[in-house]
C-alpha cells in the first residue's frame, strides 16, 4: 500500500481516537516528531538581513518561507525566533537606540508570481524572544520599516499591499504610539503601494517614499502606471510633493537611499520600459536635481524581484545594488564590479557593518553569506537550512525514497531512512533551475521525471544519470506554448506509461514523453 495512503490513515485514526476521549488533537499527536532528512547541501531565499550597530555580532536573517534567524556570534550559529508567528519575512527593523526592540514586517516584498503573505507587522521588546502583534493585517507584503532615530515611538511602514487584487490596506502608515495606532499618510489607489522608504538620519521628519502600480495575474504581470514615482515628505508625511525625476516614460518600481554621512546624497535605481532612461540616478542636493550614473544590466534586470540598494555607513560612495550578482561601486555608481564567485546567484540585500565596513552580508536565493574584505569575497553561513521545497512526492520501495524540487535549488531524491541517518552524501540531484514537480516512475524503479521553470520537463535515468528533455514543443503554424511557472504534472494511476502536463493546452504522453498528444 502507498505509504502516504498508510499515514493518512494512521492520522485519521489518531483524529477518532482523539475525538473519542475528548482530548485535544495535539496531546494525542504528541508522540508523532519529525525529523530532518535534508538536504543541507545549500539554504534557501533570504529577504532581509540586518545587524545591531553597537554590538554587531548580533545578526538577524529574514527568509522568503523560513522566518528570522538570530545569531549572537557573527553568524557562526544561528536560532530560529519567529516561528510562532511567521514565516514569510518582509522587512526587520532594529531600534538602534535600544537594540532589543525589533520590528517585523511580514511578507515578503520580492514578489515573484511563487511568493508568500504576511500578516502584518509585529514587535519583539526582547530581541525577538517573544513577539506582540501590532496591526497592519490586510498589508500582505511589507517593504520596509523606518525608526525615527531621535524618537522610538515613531515607527513608518512601507505597505506593497496585495499582489493578486487591490485592496486599500496599501501605502505609506505611520505611528506616533510605539505601534499602538496607525495612521495611513500616504495613499494613491488601491492598486499603488509602497515598496521602499528612506529617512535622513539628521532630520527625521525628512522621509522619501516609493509608490508602485502593481499586479500579477495569472497570465500577466503589470509592473509601472501613471501612479508610480517618489515622494518627499518634509514634515514627518503631513504633506507630500511628487519628485520630478529627469524621465517622461511610465515609471516602474524604484529603490530609495540616503547615503548616511551625506543626507544630501539621494540614489536612486528607476524601472522604465524604455532603455535608455531606466537606471542609477544621483542627487546631490536632495532630490532637486538629478543626474544618471549608469544602466548596465544587472542594476536593472527585474525590478520587482531586485530592488534594494545599500549605502556603506562610512563611504557615500560605495554603493551596494541587489541583482542577478551584487553589483559594487567605489566611486559614486559611475563603475560597478560584480561578486558572485562562489555565491549563489540572485541577491536580495546587503547590510554594512558601521564600525568596520569591510563586514558585509548579504541574502540570495541561496543563503546568507559574509565578507570580511569590503564585499570582495565571501564565505556561505552553513546554519540557515531555508531551502524551499515546492513539492515532495514518494515511491513504494524499501525504505521509500522523497522526490521534490527546490526553489532555485534543482531537483533532488534521497532514500527517507539511511544507517545513522540520512546524509548529504545520499542525495541526488535529477534537474537543475527551479524545481518543481518530480515523480519516479510508477514501475521502473531507475526513471524520474522532474520538471524546471517553465515546463521544462526533464526524464531522468539513475541507472546512467542521463536525462533527456521530454517537454512538448509546438510546431510550424501553432501558437507558442505557454507554460506556467509552476506547470502542473500528473502521473496516471492506471496506466504507468502515461503522463499529463498543462499548459494552455492538456497533453498525454503513453511513451515516457518520448511523443505528446494534444
Amino acid at each position: 500500500m502507498n505509504k502516504l495512503i498508510i499515514f493518512s490513515c494512521i492520522l485519521l485514526l489518531g483524529s477518532q481516537v482523539a475525538s473519542a476521549q475528548n482530548k485535544p488533537l495535539q496531546v494525542s499527536f504528541g508522540g508523532l516528531r519529525a525529523r530532518s532528512i535534508g538536504p543541507a547541501v545549500m539554504s534557501g531565499r533570504v529577504s532581509d538581513i540586518v545587524g545591531v550597530d553597537s554590538k554587531p555580532e548580533i545578526i538577524y536573517v529574514g527568509a522568503a518561507n523560513g522566518g528570522v534567524w538570530k545569531s549572537v556570534n557573527g553568524g557562526t550559529t544561528f536560532r530560529p525566533i519567529s516561528d510562532e508567528i511567521t514565516l514569510s519575512v518582509g522587512k526587520i527593523a532594529i531600534d538602534q537606540a535600544h537594540p532589543d526592540t525589533v520590528w517585523l514586517g511580514t511578507g515578503e516584498s520580492w514578489v515573484r508570481n511563487s511568493v508568500s503573505v504576511g500578516s502584518g507587522i509585529y514587535l519583539s521588546r526582547n530581541g525577538g524572544n517573544t513577539w506582540e502583534f501590532k496591526g497592519l493585517g490586510d498589508t500582505e507584503h511589507i517593504a520596509d520599516v523606518v525608526i525615527d532615530p531621535t524618537n522610538s515611538n515613531t515607527i513608518y511602514v512601507a505597505a506593497q499591499g496585495h499582489l493578486w487584487d487591490g485592496n486599500a490596506e496599501r501605502g505609506v502608515f505611520k505611528s506616533t504610539d510605539f505601534g499602538a495606532t496607525w495612521q495611513k499618510i500616504l495613499y494613491i489607489d488601491e492598486n499603488t503601494g509602497c515598496s521602499d522608504l528612506a529617512i535622513d538620519p539628521k532630520n527625521p521628519n525628512l522621509l522619501y517614499a516609493s509608490m508602485w502600480e502593481h499586479r500579477r495575474s495569472p497570465d500577466f504581470f503589470n509592473s509601472g502606471g501613471k501612479n508610480s514615482g517618489l515622494y518627499k515628505t518634509t514634515d514627518g508625511g503631513k504633506n507630500w510633493s511628487k519628485v520630478v525625476l529627469p524621465i517622461s516614460d511610465t515609471l516602474g518600481r524604484i529603490a530609495v537611499a540616503i547615503a548616511p554621512t551625506n543626507s544630501n546624497l539621494i540614489y536612486v535605481t528607476i524601472e522604465t520600459k524604455d532603455k535608455k532612461t531606466k537606471g542609477l540616478y544621483k542627487s546631490s542636493d536632495s532630490g532637486k536635481n538629478w543626474s544618471k550614473m549608469n544602466d548596465e544590466f544587472n542594476l536593472t534586470v527585474r525590478p520587482f524581484y531586485f530592488s534594494r540598494l545599500d549605502i556603506d555607513p562610512n563611504d557615500d560612495k560605495k554603493i551596494f545594488k541587489a541583482g542577478l550578482s551584487m553589483s559594487v561601486s567605489d566611486d559614486g555608481g559611475a563603475s560597478f564590479r560584480q561578486i558572485g564567485s562562489g555565491v549563489h546567484s540572485d541577491m536580495h540585500c546587503a547590510w554594512v557593518n558601521p564600525k568596520n565596513s569591510n563586514i558585509v552580508y548579504i541574502g540570495t536565493d541561496g543563503g546568507a553569506y559574509r565578507s570580511l574584505d569590503g564585499g570582495k569575497s565571501f564565505e556561505m553561513f552553513m546554519d540557515l537550512p531555508l531551502s524551499q521545497f515546492y513539492h515532495v512526492s514518494v515511491d513504494n520501495e524499501e525504505p521509500f525514497h522523497v522526490y521534490g524540487g527546490l526553489q532555485d535549488n534543482n531537483s533532488w531524491f534521497a532514500p527517507s531512512s539511511a544507517p545513522g541517518g540520512v546524509q548529504n552524501s545520499d542525495w541526488k540531484t535529477t534537474a537543475g533551475g527551479d524545481g518543481f514537480w518530480s515523480f519516479r516512475h510508477p514501475t521502473d524503479k531507475d526513471i524520474v521525471y522532474s520538471e524546471s521553470q517553465g515546463g521544462e520537463l526533464v526524464r531522468y535515468n539513475k541507472r546512467d544519470g542521463q536525462s533527456k528533455s521530454i517537454k512538448p514543443i509546438e510546431k510550424t503554424g501553432e501558437p507558442e506554448y505557454r507554460f506556467n511557472w509552476n506547470a502542473p504534472i500528473h502521473l496516471s494511476t492506471n496506466n504507468a506509461e502515461r503522463m499529463y502536463i498543462g499548459c494552455q493546452f492538456l497533453f498525454v504522453t503513453e511513451n515516457r514523453g518520448d511523443t505528446w498528444t494534444k
